[in-house]
């Protein structure tokens, strides 16, 4: 909770310098090494850092390669299961139809999965909610939109335990932003409010 929340903090305080930003990217478009210093210039004046927002997921990624392994090598893991008649198996992926291979390229589609639709939707809404505004820049927009269906097409045919533990920190980050999203409101309004309070003494 607390790591998170400082990832939500950092998060909004990049966005509320978007403008500032751009300023500084149409002043230093010739000059991009002048650029970076100023930007980097910025960051440390407003105390902000923009790997801020990545550290919970970067946390995450050893517990997410520690619980693949565990799942595939565990012999008391094997056959575990979740939901029964659905998730029969954490350590394989679930399906609730299978049919022949089709193959798509780089992809194989032999089986119609529920959890990672799950996944990719709540990953999506998990974006969305974090944003207070909709993506202008194309590199949030990317990360927006096409993060969450990169992870769909890689998470897709792995064992449900993983997709399952995906899904779950998603739908908790989601309820841990609209939290913090209610908690920045009401501060933002009450210093609104105090600001009016001070200019008509």
């Amino acid at each position: 909770w607390p790591l998170t929340n400082k990832s939500y903090q950092s998060t909004a305080k990049m966005q509320a310098l978007q403008p500032k930003m751009k300023e500084l990217q149409a002043k230093y478009k010739q000059n991009p090494q002048k650029l970076n210093q100023e930007m980097a210039a910025m960051y440390k004046k407003e105390g902000v850092s923009p790997l801020g927002g990545c550290l919970p997921l970067l946390l995450q990624l050893p517990i997410f390669f520690a619980l693949y392994n565990l799942l595939n090598s565990h012999f008391e893991l094997r056959g575990a299961s979740f939901i029964a008649g659905w998730i029969n198996d954490l350590s394989a992926p679930e399906a609730i139809a299978t049919f022949a291979p089709i193959n798509l390229l780089v992809w194989k589609l032999d089986a119609l999965r529920v959890l990672p639709f799950l996944m990719l939707g709540t990953t999506f809404l998990q974006s969305k909610v974090s944003q207070s505004t909709t993506p202008t820049d194309k590199n949030m927009a990317l990360m927006t939109y096409m993060m969450p269906a990169v992870f769909f097409f890689i998470l897709y045919n792995m064992p449900s335990g993983l997709v399952l533990y995906w899904t779950a920190q998603n739908l908790l980050g989601i309820v841990q932003q609209l939290f913090y999203n209610a908690q920045r409101k009401k501060q933002q309004e009450g210093g609104a409010e105090l600001a009016v309070v001070k200019k008509r003494k």
